[in-house]
């Protein structure tokens, strides 16, 4: 076995390509991602002042573990294969330290695509592992949990157990917040447009843009009332028109890049409506490989965490050719498309791309998954588009004056497509100026106004948070589906109408580490640490200097902090006339976790909360195990039903839906539950006695077919449980 070689990648379905590429020389495992982390219940950092972590084999990567050491045992030479980012070299560098024996030598595999060429180039050129990048993975790992140990603990003192802040976490919690203020204090302002419709050999339509020679635009110079813009109106009607000579201009368009993470999330939410997270899983599915058939199994995409838009040369001519012999030489423009990243980019891997540029998207039709396919074709056509010739367009601008106004019309007509034959997604024009217009006295058919009010700013999307924080520095390309996913889960945020909405416990967590922690939290000091972590893994700047840059302002600021908490909780907190039924001292009203809750002001004596208005639920619904009335609250898991005189008595039950169990002879209620995905089912509260459960939400109906009094909610209308009849 001296002779074989272990390849060590991180997925299944990775080391399945590799197989295949490398044949029975090689051994290919998975390591299924990071084997070693800080360890969950405590700092695990040192606190001699050198910042070295200390690192623990994950509880659920154990067996696996102890499989790869039996398996590297056998063998002198391994390859690491992991991701071609940090994250990956701080995976291969964990797996030499826990495989490192005497008389084994571990080699660097790096490839940006999982295709033959790729992987077989990689084998013949390896190198070692890149420290730099280790230190800067493990410098990210060791801030954020030196915020998050530091700072959380602070937010259960000063608010809620079981809260957490998080150093890029909270930034993008705060944009989030900020935009949600600017919204609330948005103040409406008035004004009005006009449109008319006029005759010059033609009839056509145009918009006023210009009153005694000042341009008017929905924020600027409008008409701001009815009387106004009634003024307006009269000068119009009055008038005297007369169409001015069209003005024509030509216009060049050129295609835009190939993708990076950020724009590819972007693009994906606009055209396809997946969330960042969504696309990512995708994309890593096409980069890691799927079956095209006959025994062939490749990667689809070059690896999908980048920010910059590089391409390799060979890509390049690739795409020349494949354009040149698919649409001929009119579609190619001189020289090959070099683009330019944007600054802060880190440039270690080249624009997302397919691997393949004669492989089309039809070509993969029935092999790939709808969602898979549509995302290929999303990157294929905007790659083969950005090396494309221009389009060009045709402006043509007709304007109408009389008694000072002046109404006006543009269109554009294509000339040439170019790009846009293969990517019309990046069309944006405007309908064509109707032909015959004559220029001279026009005739005014018709005026009219309209009424608008200036609108707020939006919220953000999941994909233009990105977006934003890419703009701004802040995160990475590894980092931002992870950030969006922890504000959903620690309650921060959620999603409304595809828009991030701050939570009342996010506003009030947001607030208070801006007003506490104001230097840690600044959007600019977060993207100067993506800088210094950036020149660590350029060998520009040590660990420890690195680590110092965060620290030092940290320890300052939750000095201040600590001082100024109890003048924080008491501003946290609200006085109520209500007693606490326990001990006669005033109840406080709070914010936790899951919303507003009453607590005793004799807190730590006595332990008394409740829920903010709870009352008892149904009359009988009494506790079984002390006989008080049970309550509905939140949690984290939804919504349950607890004793009201929690804590002293800690029975819960799921929340009941009033349904019966549609199994017969059962007796048993259908309750409300959750999944460990999040999901909400609902299942019989007798179980396990009895195991039906459903998905999808019980109505109260009668089935036509089998006479059962609750029929299950579905996709296209009403089925029961019973007998599956559906209905309208």
């Amino acid at each position: 076995m001296a002779s074989r070689k272990l390849v060590i990648i991180e997925s299944p379905a990775k080391a399945k390509s590799l197989r295949s590429y490398l044949g029975s020389g090689y051994e290919v495992v998975a390591s299924m991602g990071h084997v070693r982390d800080l360890p969950k219940n405590r700092i695990g950092v040192s606190s001699d002042g050198s910042y070295k972590p200390l690192y623990t084999i994950l509880q659920d990567r154990r067996k696996a573990m102890e499989s790869l050491r039996k398996t590297a045992s056998g063998f002198e030479t391994i390859f690491l294969a992991a991701d071609p980012d940090r994250e990956g070299e701080a995976i291969c560098w964990h797996l030499s330290e826990l495989l490192a024996r005497e008389g084994v030598t571990f080699r660097r595999l790096r490839f940006n695509a999982v295709t033959r060429d790729a992987v077989l180039s990689a084998v013949a050129h390896p190198s070692s592992i890149d420290m730099d990048l280790v230190d800067a993975q493990q410098a990210r790992r060791v801030m954020d949990r030196l915020v998050g140990y530091r700072i959380s603990p602070y937010l259960w003192r000063a608010i809620s157990p079981g809260l957490s802040a998080g150093r890029v976490q909270s930034v993008a919690l705060r944009l989030i917040q900020e935009r949600e203020d600017e919204i609330g204090s948005f103040v409406p302002v008035e004004y009005w447009t006009s449109a008319a419709r006029f005759r010059a050999g033609v009839e056509f339509e145009a918009e006023l843009t210009r009153i005694d020679g000042v341009k008017t635009g929905p924020e600027k110079n409008a008409p701001g009332s009815g009387p106004e813009m009634e003024l307006v109106l009269s000068r119009a009607r009055a008038a005297s028109w007369e169409v001015l000579q069209p003005r024509v201009s030509r216009a060049i368009r050129k295609p835009g890049p190939p993708y990076i993470t950020s724009s590819l999330q972007q693009a994906a939410s606009t055209q396809l409506s997946f969330s960042p997270s969504r696309t990512m899983s995708i994309a890593q599915e096409l980069y890691e490989g799927v079956d095209l058939g006959g025994g062939e199994h490749a990667g689809l995409i070059t690896y999908m965490r980048t920010d910059s838009v590089r391409i390799e040369p060979e890509a390049l001519a690739s795409c020349r050719e494949f354009i040149r012999a698919g649409y001929g030489e009119g579609m190619l423009p001189e020289a090959p498309r070099r683009y330019r990243s944007s600054g802060g980019s880190q440039d270690a891997h080249e624009a997302i791309r397919p691997t393949d540029v004669s492989r089309r998207p039809a070509d993969l039709s029935g092999i790939l998954s709808e969602p898979q396919l549509k995302l290929y074709a999303l990157i294929w056509r905007r790659f083969v588009a950005s090396q494309c010739a221009d389009s060009a367009w045709e402006r043509t601008e007709v304007a109408v004056e009389g008694g000072g106004l002046q109404y006006s019309r543009t269109g554009e007509v294509v000339i040439s497509k170019g790009f846009l034959e293969i990517d019309p997604s990046q069309a944006s024009s405007e309908p064509p100026v109707p032909a015959g217009i004559v220029p001279g006295g026009a005739s005014l058919l018709e005026v009219s106004s309209t009424q608008h009010f200036t609108k707020p700013p939006s919220r953000f999307t999941e994909a233009g948070l990105v977006a934003w924080m890419k703009k701004n520095g802040i995160g990475r390309p590894s980092t931002y589906v992870g950030i969006l996913d922890t504000l959903k889960k620690r309650g921060y945020t959620t999603v409304a109408e595809r828009k991030l909405v701050p939570t009342e416990l996010g506003t009030a967590t947001v607030r208070l580490l801006v007003q506490i922690f104001p230097h840690i939290f600044e959007t600019g000091f977060t993207a100067s640490m993506e800088e210094v972590l950036d020149d660590v893994a350029a060998g520009r700047t040590s660990y420890r200097d690195a680590m110092e840059k965060l620290d030092l302002p940290l320890r300052a600021s939750l000095e201040q902090a600590i001082t100024a908490l109890p003048e924080v909780r008491k501003d946290l907190s609200k006085e109520t006339s209500e007693i606490c039924p326990e001990c006669g001292s005033p109840l406080l009203l709070r914010l936790g976790r899951y919303g507003r809750f009453l607590s005793c002001s004799a807190f730590p004596k006595c332990r008394f909360t409740r829920a903010e208005g709870e009352t008892a639920i149904a009359p009988g619904r009494d506790c079984p195990l002390c006989g008080a009335p049970m309550v509905q609250r939140n949690g984290r898991f939804g919504q349950y039903l607890a004793c009201s005189k929690a804590p002293g008595c800690r029975h819960t039950e799921a929340m009941p839906t009033g349904v019966p169990c549609p199994v017969e002879s059962c007796g048993g209620e259908l309750v409300q539950k959750r999944s460990k995905r999040g999901k909400t089912f609902y299942s019989c509260s007798r179980y396990p006695e009895c195991d039906f459960a459903m998905w999808n939400k019980p109505v109260e109906a009668t089935c036509p077919k089998c006479g059962f009094p609750v029929m299950e909610e579905g996709k296209k209308g009403l089925q029961c449980p019973r007998c599956k009849r559906k209905t309208d």
